[in-house]
């Protein structure tokens, strides 16, 4: 009861607001951005207004949050997700950025520009179309309509151009310019390592693993907790003898998980990190399961290991792309075989079959340059040259 009050509340809310400004102007320089709904400055969308404010453009950026962000530039407005401002800064923004497809509060004018920049270039499991009979109808609804108003997709490889193509129920321009957060792995030194390192208040001289498993759809059982951290501690120290932590990450949809796990010294949260792409730049090796930020530890060639105890329930419920065989990662249905895949790791064989796997089915688009190639045609938009 309590649940359906709350979506009627939300559906008469936003059918207000959307009226609300229906015939208000649109702002000519006027860019809002949307990352998770409002979970956060990070992913594609803060690495094109990064860009935007580097080449010091004269726009006015606008960020949805959930609550007050202190990781927002101060170059960046902050509007709150939900509240009558949103809906008037959706209603008079140039060019609207997202990585997340949803109802938003407004009404698409004549020269909005819309950007959907998605939020994972690796396929790895089915998605939209292609799932449509496990998804809610409510979902495929506001994901039609997104697709409906969406001007271009950002795409960062040929198997996510392909998949656009065929099960976003959109037939735009795909624009396979790379993703806008891989841009970081590309020109990241050594000091501004330490710098994040230091930032993020992680010790300098011990490696770092992470854990980042993916969701779970409806009530499927989470296995995350199936993980046995302090073994795979052990095992890395007993390959390399090196010190290590091991950060956990969930995913933005199970951040509340997260408390699942101990923590302490060597065991720290990174669930709430706003933007994971630096994590990922830190680490030295991460472990997940059917996430696409294997692909992001796989640009920058680092060793990714697979533990996917429920890879068959996971199969029946999602679905998995027939390549998942041809994966370059250690597959492991175990602690124990964790453990081994570890032990055994050889980084030459693993570089083979990753570059391998890269230029046959990945086709990766990234190679450092996607936000400012975003940001141009932003620019063409604003200006008036754009021609798509």
């Amino acid at each position: 009861m309590k649940h359906g009050l709350q979506r009627l509340e939300e559906k008469l809310r936003y059918y207000l607001y959307s009226n609300v400004f229906k015939l208000v102007k649109v702002h000519r320089n006027k860019i809002i951005l949307n990352n998770f709904y409002g979970k956060g400055y990070g992913d594609n969308p803060k690495y094109i207004a990064d860009e935007i404010i580097k080449q010091g453009l004269p726009y006015d950026l606008v960020w949805v949050v959930k609550e007050r962000d202190t990781t927002v530039p101060d170059r960046v407005r902050t509007v709150r997700r939900g509240s009558i401002r949103e809906a008037y800064e959706f209603a008079t923004a140039k060019v609207i950025i997202s990585n997340v497809k949803r109802k938003y509060p407004f009404y698409k004018k004549k020269g909005q520009y819309y950007i959907q920049t998605w939020h994972g270039c690796f396929m790895l499991k089915y998605i939209e179309a292609e799932v449509e009979k496990k998804l809610s109808a409510r979902y495929v609804r506001e994901s039609r309509k997104d697709s409906a108003i969406t001007d271009l997709m950002l795409s960062g490889s040929g198997l996510a151009s392909e998949v656009m193509h065929q099960s976003f129920w959109y037939s735009g321009e795909v624009y396979e310019c790379g993703q806008p957060r891989d841009d970081i792995f590309f020109h990241c030194t050594a000091e501004e390592i330490r710098e994040l390192k230091k930032k993020h208040r992680l010790p300098q001289d011990v490696k770092i693993a992470v854990y980042a498993p993916t969701f779970r759809d409806g009530d499927e059982s989470y296995p995350y907790d199936m993980i046995d951290v302090k073994a795979v501690m052990d095992g890395l120290h007993q390959k390399g003898s090196s010190e290590w932590v091991m950060v956990i990450r969930l995913h933005p949809n199970v951040a509340c998980q997260s408390a699942r796990f101990q923590y302490g010294e060597k065991v720290l949260d990174g669930s709430k990190y706003t933007d994971p792409q630096e994590l990922f730049l830190m680490a030295d090796l991460l472990i997940t399961d059917y996430s696409s930020v294997m692909m992001d530890f796989g640009l920058m060639k680092k060793p990714v290991f697979l533990f996917v105890p429920d890879l068959e329930v996971y199969k029946r419920a999602r679905g998995v792309r027939g390549f998942f065989e041809d994966l370059p990662f250690p597959r492991c249905r175990s602690n124990e075989e964790l453990e081994n895949a570890i032990l055994s790791f050889d980084e030459l064989s693993y570089q083979k079959a990753l570059k391998c796997f890269t230029e046959t089915y990945y086709r990766n688009f990234s190679d450092g340059h996607a936000s400012e190639r975003v940001v141009e045609r932003i620019k063409q938009v604003i200006n008036g040259t754009d021609e798509g």
